[in-house]
């Protein structure tokens, strides 16, 4: 028969196995996370076309969402050579369609029907890869990374690369720049091609995204 001295040693050692392994857990994983949140105000996406009749512009000053990153990039940008990251951040992107406008009334209603904003409101954006650049740099240049990544537009995801910059903002937040192309059908959009003009004048295929994204830091525990 089984002591209660001898339970009371079992319990104690299993109590103790638990706790060194949640030590040891919190050791590799409890490192804090640093959370640079987009801010509401500041922030630009610009989206740059062509037709048959002139080139276009149109315009967005939401882009909401968060990077979480172990640990933190420089402010001052005061490092010799841009940090390797010890682990992928974790970058979850939105921006809603109909914030993105060109200012004529028109035009706005085809371009959000064409990217069927009843159905898919959203324009997302998740990070998968995030490395260095091997660009030139001298001390004070923004620190430059070769991203990748998914875009979902119009409920559909494509996988794109394009190099962004980061430099310091506000109390300790970033300023995180890029530009990529993207063609419309790609994501299953077709050109628009307005009925107003009798279908005359065609949008070009491929377009231009630049965004500038301006968030603040928020530690996390």
């Amino acid at each position: 028969m089984i002591s209660m001295r001898r339970i009371a040693d079992s319990k104690t050692t299993l109590a103790g196995f638990f706790l060194t392994l949640f030590l040891t857990l919190h050791s590799v994983f409890g490192a804090d996370l640093v959370r640079y949140q987009g801010v509401p105000r500041g922030s630009k996406i610009k989206i740059d076309g062509t037709s048959t009749v002139h080139n276009w512009t149109v315009e967005g000053k939401l882009i909401g969402g968060y990077m979480d990153v172990e640990g933190e990039f420089p402010a001052d940008l005061s490092v010799a050579s841009v940090p390797e990251l010890k682990s992928l951040p974790v970058v979850n992107v939105r921006i809603p369609v109909t914030s993105i406008k060109s200012g004529k009334r028109t035009m706005d209603s085809v371009m959000h029907g064409a990217m069927k904003k009843d159905k898919h409101r959203i324009i997302s954006y998740v990070l998968t890869k995030m490395i260095p650049s091997t660009a030139k740099r001298k001390t004070g240049d923004p620190l430059s990374y070769d991203t990748e990544g998914d875009l979902t537009v119009a409920g559909v995801k494509k996988h794109i690369a394009f190099p962004v910059d980061l430099v310091g903002h506000g109390d300790g937040g970033l300023r995180i720049t890029g530009k990529t192309k993207v063609k419309m059908t790609d994501f299953g959009i077709k050109p628009p091609a307005p009925k107003i003009a009798l279908g005359l004048i065609k949008t070009g295929d491929e377009v231009e995204l630049t965004f500038e994204w301006i968030t603040k830091k928020r530690v996390k525990k």
